[in-house]
C-alpha cells in the first residue's frame, strides 16, 4: 500500500510541477481541482519532463517528498487564486467602439465523413450566421471595486465577466457572481482591446467592441 501511495504522490507532484513551471500556458480560471488543472498544460519537451522526474526522484531519495508536494500545492493554489494580470491595459478615459468581423476564408476543402464536399476552399464563413453571441462579455480590472460593481450590474440578465486582473475565486465568494479570467491576454489581444472596462456584444453578423468608462 505504501508503494501505491508513493506512486500516486509521484504522479501528483509530476503534474503539479509541470503546472507550476508551465504557467504561461492559457487556461480559463474557475474552480478546478489541482489534478484537473495540471492536465490542461501541454508538455512539449522531453528534457523538461526528464527534469521534473529527476526532481521528484531526488525529493524521494532525500526524504523530502511530502515537503515538495506541499510546496507544489501552495504554488499552484496561489496562481489559481490570483492569475498573472494582463499587461499593457489602461483604464478607459475616452470611450471608443468598433466592429469585429469574425469571418474566415477556408484554405482547404471541408468534407464530411463520406468525402462529400461541404464547403470548397476559398469559401468565406461567418460563425455568427449560425451562432448567436447571446449575452455581453464584460472585461474589467477585478481589483477596481467600481468596475466590479458596474460589471455585475451589466450581467443581471445574462453575460460573462472576464477579469484582466484580480482573483475570480475571491470575487465569486464576495459577490456570488461567476467570474472568468483572460489568461495570457488571449481575449484582449484577439479583439485588440487596449483599455478597460470593455464590452463585447453582437450586432448582426459582427461583434461590437466598446471601451467604456463604466
Amino acid at each position: 500500500m505504501k508503494g501505491d501511495y508513493s506512486l500516486i504522490s509521484s504522479r501528483y507532484l509530476y503534474f503539479g510541477l509541470c503546472s507550476v513551471l508551465a504557467l504561461g500556458a492559457p487556461l480559463l480560471v474557475e474552480a478546478k481541482s489541482f489534478a484537473d488543472l495540471a492536465s490542461t498544460f501541454e508538455i512539449e519537451e522531453e528534457s523538461f519532463l526528464t527534469m521534473i522526474q529527476r526532481r521528484v526522484e531526488q525529493a524521494r531519495v532525500d526524504g523530502k517528498l511530502e515537503v515538495l508536494e506541499e510546496d507544489v500545492k501552495k504554488r499552484v493554489k496561489e496562481r489559481v487564486m490570483t492569475p498573472v494580470p494582463v499587461q499593457g491595459l489602461q483604464k478607459t478615459q475616452e470611450e471608443r467602439s468598433w466592429y469585429f468581423d469574425p469571418s474566415i476564408t477556408l484554405d482547404h476543402d471541408i468534407r464530411d465523413h463520406k468525402s462529400n464536399l461541404i464547403h470548397p476552399k476559398g469559401t468565406t464563413l461567418n460563425p455568427l450566421s449560425v451562432l448567436r453571441w447571446r449575452h455581453p462579455m464584460i472585461l474589467i480590472d477585478g481589483s477596481d471595486e467600481e468596475q466590479v460593481s458596474w460589471a455585475v450590474s451589466q450581467v443581471k440578465e445574462g453575460g460573462k465577466i472576464v477579469l484582466t486582473k484580480g482573483s475570480p475565486i475571491m470575487l465569486f465568494r464576495k459577490t456570488g457572481q461567476r467570474f472568468y479570467f483572460d489568461q495570457g491576454g488571449k481575449i484582449t489581444q484577439r479583439f485588440q482591446i487596449k483599455k478597460i472596462p470593455a464590452r463585447i456584444t453582437q450586432e448582426g453578423q459582427k461583434l461590437l467592441i466598446e471601451e467604456l468608462k463604466g
